[in-house]
């Protein structure tokens, strides 16, 4: 990846202006980085083909990603449930919320009946 003229103006010059080795470095570093860049695009695009010309395997990761979606919301809806009654039951002995749950188990109570 080049430097624009912009960017040249504004590069700080180097401790060791005469280092040639430390820019050969450099310009093979960027050598690999536009490597990386391009296999990684490339990369993608032949994924994303593959995936959108094979329906099999759209169908399959669609199913995978709404099962793992369904697990995870109830797993974590479970998790969530099971601290927040354990937290609630925690409070039972305070005044005002021990008396509204109080209430509330009367309330069940009575509609069993």
């Amino acid at each position: 990846m080049a430097l624009s003229k912009e960017q040249e103006k504004r590069k700080i010059p180097s401790k060791n202006r005469g280092d040639e080795k430390r820019h050969d470095e450099n310009e093979r570093f960027e050598k690999l980085l536009d490597n990386l860049e391009d296999m990684t695009t490339n990369g993608r695009l032949k994924d994303m083909a593959y995936h959108f010309t094979n329906k099999k395997e759209v169908i399959k990761v669609n199913l995978l990603a709404g099962v793992a979606r369904g697990v995870g919301l109830t797993l974590g809806t479970a998790i969530f449930l099971g601290l927040f009654f354990f937290i609630l039951t925690q409070t039972v002995s305070l005044p005002l919320v021990g008396e509204y749950i109080a209430q509330l188990l009367e309330a069940i109570e009575t509609q069993r009946n």
